[in-house]
């Protein structure tokens, strides 16, 4: 949709009756021609015959299948010709959800949805007996910064201990590759979130490096996934204002659900065909950071909007764990140039592998519920990584 017809929607800016708040009739922000004015960079676009090689007829299993990228790859994996897909979520609604949207665009191939939690280990390990994977993507996660804030016991039982959980099921199921989708947030991490995403890449990484068929992909946020900026924005848009921020200053690096899960394909792929000469951890290509002020200026005007006449913005402070700014490698990190859109991470040192005691004292911790003595021991363990490899 081109500008013009955005600022058509002016015409369709009015209050609703019986007293309801002004609304919108708003289309899609994230839709592929306003992506590029919102990120104001173009997409990586790859040649999709060697994905389509490597994933046909592969069994895939995507742990947080229901979410925004999980969903995503689930269907480009059936799209690349997948021989089946073994939908896994603990939500029984966006279970629900993504396994109806897969059955009305790919009505001739096999996805099978499985309701369970990763936190349930022997579950777990029989779905994945039963599902035989070739590959699997680990992208269940507690994922947004203030409600981890708020429940530390429960981010270490889904991040960490889930995690090793999905890392112990894979192994005995004889998988051949796993995949686990992090965040930019686990980088020198303010946030438990983050931190508890550093530990799950740091078991992936020691855990089962050793088989040379895992990885880390690591990227920041998406446009339109669940809970993120954009949907606020448009709701926020939609009830005429005001948008809020955190800070004028606050920035983070962006990218299309499309385009992320697209990479994450193609970083699985290669770590699979050439492990041995690789790192197991790899970070998108996600152009320069972007103001969120900008951000929320720019989608105003999408609409046909003026900032800060016809839409208000407001700023609340930054929230406990939150950034100003984000960064994609360590200061203990190199990154080097590996494929179009795709960075390899390259630690100085290796880390060995936390004791299992100390890892079964942290998961003891969580479930008896020490919200404030997990998440000190969390931090302490990040902090012992990142001291090892400097």
């Amino acid at each position: 949709m081109s500008l013009s017809n955005y600022r058509l929607l002016r015409s369709l800016y009015r209050l609703v009756s019986f007293g309801k708040a002004p609304q919108l009739i708003l289309p899609d922000p994230t839709d592929s021609l306003a992506v590029s004015a919102l990120l104001q960079r173009e997409q990586v676009q790859l040649d999709t015959d060697a994905l389509r090689a490597f994933y046909n007829g592969k069994r895939v299993l995507v742990t947080g299948a229901g979410g925004s990228i999980g969903s995503e790859i689930c269907k480009q994996a059936l799209a690349l010709g997948a021989g089946h897909v073994t939908l896994v979520d603990h939500s029984e609604l966006a279970l629900y959800e993504i396994d109806r949207a897969i059955r009305e665009e790919f009505p001739d191939r096999c996805a099978h949805p499985v309701l369970c939690s990763i936190r349930r280990r022997e579950r777990l390990a029989a779905v994945m007996a039963e599902a035989r994977p070739d590959v699997v993507f680990h992208a269940a996660a507690l994922k947004h910064v203030p409600m981890v804030e708020l429940n530390p016991c429960e981010s270490v039982l889904t991040n960490v201990l889930g995690t090793q959980y999905v890392i112990d099921a894979a192994k005995t199921a004889g998988v051949k590759h796993l995949v686990l989708i992090s965040s930019d947030k686990a980088v020198a991490p303010s946030s438990l979130m983050g931190a508890t995403k550093r530990l799950a890449e740091h078991l992936i990484r020691t855990q089962i490096s050793d088989t040379h068929q895992a990885c880390v992909v690591r990227f920041g946020n998406v446009l339109g996934s669940t809970g993120s900026v954009v949907p606020l924005f448009k709701s926020q848009i939609g009830k005429g204002g005001p948008i809020t921020l955190t800070d004028r200053d606050a920035e983070r690096y962006f990218m299309t659900i499309f385009e992320a899960v697209q990479l994450v394909l193609t970083a699985a792929m290669n770590n699979a065909r050439t492990p041995e000469t690789h790192s197991g951890l790899y970070i998108l290509e996600m152009g320069k950071p972007v103001r969120i002020h900008d951000l929320a200026r720019r989608m105003i005007a999408l609409y046909g909007l003026r900032p800060d006449k016809d839409i208000k913005i407001t700023f609340t402070g930054l929230r406990e764990g939150e950034k100003i700014t984000e960064a994609l490698v360590d200061d203990n990190e190199v990154r080097k140039p590996l494929l179009p859109g795709i960075f390899e991470v390259v630690n100085q040192t290796q880390v060995a592998p936390i004791a299992g005691e100390v890892m079964q004292t942290l998961y003891n911790l969580a479930q008896e519920g020490h919200d404030e003595t997990a998440k000190t021991m969390v931090f302490n363990l990040v902090k012992s990584l990142r001291e090892q490899q400097d």
